[in-house]
């Protein structure tokens, strides 16, 4: 039998180039769903801990965005859509963190229905596990908007992003 240290040092060197154990371990928690925000965020609990959760591989409207060419208000559509599939309790399965410190994960393939079901598009920079999954994703998405389901029923939504910035030019410069 080696030493511990032969085991320790590799370990603890995940800690220091900062790996997210999540890219080693798939992380699955049971939750209770509190709120779907919008639609692709929603806020879970587990045990005494309350959680923001990022859906992961999904992009949807902002609350307040709408449709092209319409008053009709997208978000709201798409979180409403969200909120009719989620089960009150799930099992959590943990990708990581994003860049607001939520967790970035799917809920027992909430993230693919939702696809599905036209709640939402796909996120520009997702990540997926492997390109079966990707193509999966993207068949998903070609089938909703070609079936007009859910916000493809409408003329469709600007990647929120870009809605963002065109809607809200100067939120993201400090003011002197």
């Amino acid at each position: 039998m080696g030493h511990p240290y032969q085991y320790l040092i590799p370990l603890l060197s995940l800690f220091w180039v900062r790996v997210d154990l999540t890219d080693l371990w798939r992380l699955n928690i049971s939750v209770h769903i509190i709120d779907i925000r919008d639609g692709d965020t929603l806020t879970a609990s587990s045990g005494h801990r309350t959680f923001k959760v990022r859906l992961s591989k999904i992009d949807a409207p902002e609350l307040d965005q709408p449709f092209h060419g319409s008053r009709k208000n997208a978000g709201i559509a798409s979180r409403d859509c969200l909120r009719r599939m989620t089960p009150e309790k799930a099992v959590l399965s943990v990708e990581g963190f994003d860049v607001y410190h939520r967790i970035l994960g799917d809920v027992e393939g909430l993230n693919l229905r939702a696809v599905e079901e036209g709640c939402t598009g796909l996120y520009p920079h997702a990540h997926f596990s492997s390109v079966r999954e990707k193509s999966i994703y993207l068949r998903a998405l070609s089938s909703a908007r070609k079936k007009r389901r859910g916000v493809w029923a409408f003329k469709g939504y600007l990647l929120p992003k870009k809605w963002r910035r065109l809607s809200k030019p100067n939120a993201h410069q400090r003011s002197h």
